[in-house]
Formats: C-alpha cells, sequence, structure tokens
C-alpha cells in the first residue's frame, strides 16, 4: 500500500523551532443546544446530532466565524483544521480497532485510505528544504527551520481547507503520528460483527440504558436502530397544562397579566398537543409513560391569599379534564399512567378503567372529586380490574391529597401498593364506609413511608378485620422518618397473620428491643430476609448507624425461631475501640502480624479489608464482621449479614463448607454495587415502592 511512502522522510525529520501545538477545543455541547421540546413538554433536548469526530468541535467554532458583506461562494466552506483530523483519526481507528457509529468495513476504508494517499502525496509535494538557524541566541543546540516555496503552500491550504493559522510544524507532528500507528498496526482491522447483528433484546437493554441525547443519536444511524431507539425516545410523554415560567403564584396580583386569558391560550396549546399526538403514529405507538400534569393547580395551592385569583371556572377546568382523558385513546399501548395535581373526576375515572393496556397507576397529590368517591363506594363498575400497581403520594399540608386512598377502590386487584406522605400536620379523617368496600385479597408488596399514625391505625384494623386482604403478602416494607415504637409496627405485622411474609423491612423503629424480634420470628418463622433500621433518637431522620439498647450478641438468641432466614441487615454501631476477637490478638501480639495470626486471617480476604480501607484506620479495627458470628451459631440458613449506613456500610457472606466445619466469613467493606452478588432490591427497595408486577393471566 502507498500510505507507507516516504515514511522515513518524514518520520527522520529532525525538531523545529517553535513548534506549534493545536489546542485541543473543549467539549461542551451545553453551550450548543438550542431550544428545542416536543409539544406538551418543557424539557430541553439538543436539536443537533453529533455523528462524526470533531463535529461538535467544529460546531463551537461556527458562533464566532464573521460574515463579511462581500462573502462569496468560495468561502462559504470555511477553513478549518477538523477536515483533515477527522481523515487522520479515522484512519488511526481502523488500524487500532477503535468502533464508532460509522463502522469498520471495507468500502469506508478503501475511501479513506485514496484520501490518505492523496493527502500523503500532497504534503510531500511542498518540495520543503530544512536548513540550520544560524542564531546567537542558539549557538551549541541543534535547532532548524523550514524553508518551503509560499505559493506552493497556499495552494496547499487552500486544497485541503486549512486555514492559514496553521503551520507546517504541526501538520509534520499530526503525519508522523498516523505513520507511527500505521508502523505499529499495518493490518487494518476490519469489523465481522455488526451492532445490528446482535439481538433485538440485547439492543433494546442497551439504549435503554443511554440518555435520550444518545438514543437520538443510534436513530439517525440505520432503519434497525431507528425502530429500537424510537421506544427509548418516545417510551414516556409529558404532557402539561402549563403555567409559563416567568408567572410566579406569589407575585401575579402585582403584574399585568390577564390570568383567564393566559389560561384560555395554554389550553388551546394543550389542544394542539393533543392533536399532534394523535396524528402521529410513529410516536403515539411507542408511548408506554404518560405523565399528565396541571401546573395551575400547582399555582392555586401555591397562593396564600384568599382571594385566588388562578381560581378557574368549574366549566374551564372540567374542559381540561376532558382534554386529558381524551389523549387515553391516542396511546394504544400504554402500560403506565401518572396523574399529577390533576383532579379525577368520575369521566376522567371511567376513561383510565377502559384503558385495557393499563397495569400501572400514580397519583401525585391528586384530588379525587366528591361524585367520583360516592360512586367508587356504591357502584364497582368504575373499577379499574386491569390495574396491578398502584403508587400514591399525598401531602398533609393539602387535605384534598388525602381523597387518594379512593384510588384503592378504584384499583381493586393491585398487587403492588405504595402510599407515601408528606407535609406538616395530620391528615383528614377518611369515610367510615371507605375500609368497608376496600378490597386487598391479591396484594403481594406493600410499602409505606411515612405514614400517618392515624392512616397506620385504620390499616391496622382493616388487615385485621378481614381474612383474605393480604393473605398473598411477600413483602413488606415501612419507613419513618421518626422513629415509631415497636408496638405500633408489630400491630401491623400481626394484623396480616394470614400472609406468607418472606422481606421484611423496617427502618424507623424508635426502640428495638428483643420483642421486636421473638415475635416476628414466631409470627413468620420462613420469612427469607429482614432489614431493620433504628433511628437513634428524634434528631436522627436517615438511616444511619444507631446505638441499639442492647449488645449486638444479646439479639442473636432471638434468632433461632427463623427456618429460612438468608439475608439480615441492620444498622447496628460498632465503634472501632469495642472489644472484638480481632482486636485482642493484636492487642497481644503489640500489633505485630505474625505467622499464627496471618492463619487466623487466613479464612477471608484481609488484602481485600485493606484496599477497602479508604478512611486510613488499621486494618485490625475493621473487624465488625465478626458481629455476624452469634446469629450464624443460631440461625443456620444465614448467608449474608449486612451493616446499612446510608446504604449498605459492610456486606459479610457467609458459607459452610460441611456441617462439622467452622463457617467462613468474608467480609466485604464499603462495598460497590458490582461487590454484592444479589440484587438489592430483592431484599429491599432504594425508591418508594417495591418493582411492578404484571396483572394476572385470568
Amino acid at each position: 500500500m502507498s500510505i507507507f511512502e516516504d515514511y522515513n522522510v518524514l518520520m527522520n525529520s529532525p525538531q523545529l523551532a517553535g513548534p506549534d501545538e493545536l489546542a485541543e477545543v473543549p467539549s461542551s455541547q451545553d453551550n450548543l443546544n438550542a431550544e428545542y421540546r416536543y409539544p406538551g413538554g418543557h424539557a430541553q433536548f439538543s436539536s443537533q446530532i453529533f455523528l462524526s469526530i470533531y463535529e461538535e468541535e467544529e460546531a463551537i467554532e461556527q458562533p464566532t466565524w464573521r460574515r463579511t458583506p462581500d462573502e462569496t461562494v468560495e468561502n462559504v466552506i470555511r477553513p478549518t483544521i477538523y477536515h483533515l483530523l477527522r481523515l487522520f483519526d479515522s484512519i488511526r481507528g481502523f488500524h487500532r480497532g477503535y468502533l464508532d457509529l460509522s463502522g469498520r468495513h471495507p468500502q469506508r476504508y478503501y475511501t479513506l485510505q485514496s484520501q490518505w494517499n492523496k493527502y500523503l502525496c500532497s504534503f510531500l509535494g511542498l518540495e520543503t528544504e530544512i536548513r540550520p538557524l544560524e542564531d546567537l541566541n542558539t549557538l551549541g543546540t541543534d535547532t532548524y527551520h523550514v524553508v518551503f516555496n509560499p505559493e506552493r503552500w497556499r495552494r496547499f491550504l487552500l486544497k485541503w481547507r486549512l486555514p492559514e493559522s496553521i503551520s507546517y510544524t504541526q501538520l509534520l507532528r499530526y503525519t508522523q503520528k498516523v505513520l507511527r500507528d500505521l508502523r505499529q498496526h499495518p493490518v487494518p482491522q476490519f469489523q465481522t460483527l455488526r451492532l445490528t447483528d446482535l439481538p433485538t433484546e440485547v439492543l433494546d437493554n442497551v439504549i435503554t440504558l443511554s440518555s435520550i441525547a444518545q438514543a437520538k443519536a443510534f436513530s439517525l444511524t440505520c432503519h434497525t436502530l431507528n425502530a429500537i431507539a424510537q421506544r427509548h425516545i418516545f417510551r414516556t410523554w409529558r404532557m402539561n397544562f402549563y403555567v409559563p415560567p416567568h408567572i410566579s403564584p406569589f407575585n401575579v396580583e402585582f403584574i399585568d397579566v390577564n390570568l383567564p386569558l393566559l389560561a384560555h391560550h395554554c389550553r388551546k396549546d394543550l389542544e394542539r398537543n393533543v392533536a399532534f399526538l394523535r396524528d402521529t403514529p410513529h410516536v403515539n405507538l411507542q408511548i408506554q409513560r404518560l405523565v399528565l400534569t396541571d401546573e395551575w393547580w400547582v399555582s392555586r395551592r401555591a397562593h396564600p391569599h384568599e382571594n385566588n385569583p388562578w381560581i378557574l371556572g368549574i366549566d374551564f377546568l372540567r374542559s381540561v379534564t376532558q382534554i386529558f382523558g381524551s389523549v387515553f385513546k391516542s396511546a394504544p399501548r400504554l402500560s403506565t399512567l401518572v396523574l399529577c395535581n390533576l383532579e379525577m373526576n368520575l369521566d376522567l375515572a371511567r376513561k383510565i378503567s377502559e384503558i385495557s393496556t393499563l397495569h400501572t397507576l400514580e397519583l401525585h397529590l391528586c384530588h379525587v372529586s366528591r361524585m367520583a368517591r360516592k360512586k367508587l363506594i356504591s357502584d364497582a363498575s368504575v373499577a379499574c380490574h386491569q390495574i396491578a400497581n398502584l403508587h400514591i403520594y399525598m401531602d398533609s399540608t393539602f387535605s384534598e391529597t388525602h381523597t387518594q386512598w379512593y384510588g384503592l377502590l378504584l384499583c381493586p386487584r393491585i398487587r403492588t401498593l405504595s402510599v407515601v406522605q408528606f407535609g406538616v400536620g395530620a391528615f383528614p379523617t377518611p369515610d367510615a364506609t371507605f375500609w368497608s368496600r376496600c378490597r386487598l385479597d391479591n396484594l403481594e408488596r406493600l410499602a409505606l413511608e411515612n405514614i400517618d399514625l392515624g392512616d397506620l391505625a385504620e390499616l391496622t384494623k382493616f388487615f385485621a378485620s378481614s381474612n383474605m386482604a393480604g393473605a398473598q403478602m411477600t413483602r413488606f416494607k415501612l419507613h419513618m422518618d421518626w422513629g415509631i415504637p415497636d408496638s405500633e409496627v408489630l400491630g401491623l405485622l400481626l394484623a396480616i397473620h394470614n400472609s406468607v411474609l418472606e422481606v421484611v423491612v423496617v427502618e424507623g423503629l424508635a426502640e428495638g428491643q428483643f420483642t421486636f424480634f421473638e415475635l416476628i420470628a414466631e409470627q413468620f418463622p420462613q420469612l427469607i430476609a429482614l432489614t431493620v433500621v433504628r433511628r437513634q433518637n428524634s434528631n436522627q431522620h436517615l438511616n444511619k448507624l444507631a446505638i441499639w439498647p442492647h449488645a449486638s450478641w444479646e439479639y442473636a438468641p432471638y434468632f433461632q425461631g427463623f427456618k429460612s432466614l438468608r439475608h439480615f441487615c441492620w444498622n447496628f454501631r460498632t465503634e472501632y475501640w469495642d472489644a472484638t476477637p480481632t482486636t485482642l490478638l493484636a492487642f497481644e501480639s503489640n500489633f505485630q502480624v505474625s505467622s499464627s495470626t496471618m492463619s487466623s486471617f487466613a479464612r477471608f480476604p484481609l488484602a481485600q479489608v485493606e484496599a477497602d480501607s479508604f478512611t486510613g484506620e488499621v486494618p485490625y479495627f475493621l473487624d465488625s464482621h465478626w458481629m455476624a458470628l452469634p446469629f450464624v451459631a443460631h440461625c443456620s440458613t444465614l448467608e449474608s449479614f449486612a451493616l446499612m449506613d446510608s446504604t449498605i456500610d459492610m456486606v459479610c457472606h457467609i458459607t459452610r463448607p460441611a456441617p462439622a466445619n467452622k463457617p467462613i466469613l468474608a467480609p466485604n467493606y464499603y462495598p460497590m454495587h458490582s461487590a454484592i452478588p444479589w440484587n438489592d432490591q430483592q431484599w429491599n427497595t432504594t425508591s418508594s415502592h417495591w418493582p411492578v408486577l404484571l396483572p394476572r393471566s385470568g
């Protein structure tokens, strides 16, 4: 191949005076992001996709180019170094095996090779002459300068669209770099397996992990990736009855704004968004999660005065709700519906029940109208039997959000339920007939976060009075920012005594006495995983290490009742100065690691402990995994023992080679997610709800 011609001439060129290195232009896509929004959304996306190397850097420089009045067609194509750098790096990518979206295919390589040969011939044809530089200030040093034909240099710059600021020294360095790679990797590496040869399921998972901008880049490469990427780009669609961002609910009475007229125009915009979605099948066929938000309702709540200028007419609000309800027919594959700050009237509830593909409903600070509540209590025809997952978020500051409890009547066959409450003050008491109409016979996973004590008492009474409610429950989680008495938690757990619980998570225990573990082991002996987090005092609201009322080994005997427990996690604090077996051995040996001491450490990777100890403590004191020994002795099925401090602070894997041998403890301090072999969603959930389940067939 001719790409190696005159290689020695270029590679053996002496050092030139004053090398003018090209400064790397920082890549900042934020400077380029033009405001682009899909109808109904306010999220900003980049309207420009960069598929070639140095294309983004080239676009950054375009705003700095000055247009002259006498600009000709020849000057439209601006001279830039990036054209040549793109050729250099593309050739290097083939020989070094770099992968890009264009692929490393022979046809593309032959085109690049032809361009490279033409450039090399032009570069070698400059007829340069290297002469020593005679300067008194540089005596004793080998310094040279380049002399060449100025006319040839000008034509060379024009041919390769290079700016006048580029120097021969810079081109020589870049050319030498390419030739050096060609010598080290003389054979180009062509791509035998294409990205589109992978299974569609694999590509779908890969694009799911990418951002929207990356998915848009994928969609512009070929028809196959376009079809896959569109499922990710349009999977979630947000539609807002929006308030312009410059209108604040706190100063609206002081500005000259006609709010009714503004609301009219916002409703017209919402209608256009619905029409766009209805008339765009390549978009609506990909929508699986639909988010509907009424921002005017948010502004009405935020206004502190009684004379609220954000209050709109009843007929106007009903028309907005009808517009939101009309969008359901435009999404034939809708599986998740999120309603934010909406008023759910009877008509909207009926339209939700008609969505046959829907399996998850999320209610964020919504209000169920009085007519809808009466209908749900008296008539079950409005119920959405196809919904298997219900997530409710309510705020005690706005009492109308407490009506979202009626979502249990709207979705009587849910398999997962999560209720998140926040705000200041107590919630109102629900209707007395509500719990008598409620059915949770299919409930399998329950998650409660900061639930009001009044609601907790009603929920406990409901489970205690119904033999079928919660009978299929396998996972239970209660998270409280403030400590809750052991008796309150035990009351709820004992009320669902008919359930087959496998996973129990209690975050926010106030006391942590022996009775708590004793009753759980007695009530649920087949429990697989148990996570208990105690609040040390009233000032502790996060999942941090806490001091428990008793020593750790005193809790171990109460684990004898568990017959299948595999995982236990709690936030027991162990101070570094506590006397543990390893520390006592270290004191006796004056902290000198002897052969006998090392043999005692052979059962677990000491090197791993040292690597994880980034805090600088002596590894002798990182032995809180020994806390697991009493629990292992009393619970023969235990496989992992963990300490929680915001996240998993230490996980100790327990193996038993033979029944007669001692168990082997393998601790991992400050583990990364990859160091935990089991999925943390299996024993606990980092979000406010358990993973969703699909509806039961039939």
